[in-house]
């Protein structure tokens, strides 16, 4: 068969078939090869803002700025209308069953909030004391559920501990978004903690995190690298330093390095 493509007519019906075809196809505007900033700006880089004007207010200075972005938790701290948060050491329960209780009924804890509060989960005397640093949004009414608690649930039974010589605690009673966990140091909450486990008066804790870590050291006066006990005045308590139960999760690497340095901690004298 002879090649007529070259034919003039041949071209013109080539070439309005090849429109009608992008037509249908909804390409209805001119392509370029030539190639485009897609990156960069539309508007023109050699506009600047106009300078404020005298009239305009000034910024708002950055400390203000991020106490407006901040959370719930953080603007509560810093508000003075009903008293020091978590309230004075001299008026926190003195006995672990009223204090379970105060921990899921004082407005001097944190303010209301989305996630409901999450009890503490054991008895006095545990063998172990594993605390995290808040609730996790998939807990519910029970402190460490779903993925995280089957995880310290079979590492503590993997190190001996039975099911009712636990005691699981959190430094929060809720789940928060965004906590400055710095401001919840200086406001008390690792006192608070210390308290917490003078009333359980474990055989060891677990301190899970480096959130958990900052806020005991800073009950007891320690440097969080040197947190190895929590001194109290019947006895000074051995503290196992591991990662969050989320770390864990996500790295078999360190749930490893955490085993390894567990056989250490336990063989070591108390």
């Amino acid at each position: 068969m002879p090649d007529l493509s070259v034919r003039s007519d041949n071209l013109r019906d080539a070439f309005v078939a090849g429109l009608d075809w992008w037509r249908d196809a909804g390409v209805a505007e001119h392509v370029a090869d030539e190639p485009h900033g897609w990156l960069k700006s539309r508007e023109d880089p050699e506009k600047k803002p106009a300078a404020a004007t005298e009239s305009e207010p000034a910024p708002a200075p950055q400390a203000e700025q991020a106490f407006e972005k901040a959370g719930a938790l953080k603007r509560f701290l810093g508000s003075e209308s009903e008293g020091a948060h978590p309230g004075s050491s001299e008026d926190w329960p003195g006995d672990l069953a009223t204090w379970q209780k105060w921990w899921m009924e004082s407005d001097l804890l944190d303010p209301p909030g989305a996630f409901p509060r999450v009890p503490p989960r054991g008895a006095g005397g545990a063998q172990v004391m594993l605390i995290v640093d808040q609730p996790r949004e998939e807990d519910g009414d029970a402190l460490l559920q779903g993925r995280a608690g089957t995880l310290a649930a079979n590492m503590l039974r993997a190190m001996g501990f039975a099911q009712d010589t636990r005691y699981f605690a959190s430094t929060l009673p809720r789940h928060n978004l965004r906590p400055d966990w710095q401001a919840l140091a200086g406001a008390g909450y690792g006192q608070l903690m210390v308290h917490h486990i003078a009333l359980v008066q474990p055989k060891c804790v677990f301190a899970c995190g480096d959130r958990v870590w900052s806020l005991l050291a800073h009950g007891t006066a320690q440097a969080p690298q040197s947190l190895t006990t929590i001194p109290l005045d019947s006895a000074s308590i051995p503290v196992f330093a591991m990662p969050d139960l989320p770390t864990l999760l996500r790295s078999a690497a360190v749930r490893s390095q955490t085993w390894n340095r567990w056989l250490d901690w336990s063989d070591s004298p108390t």
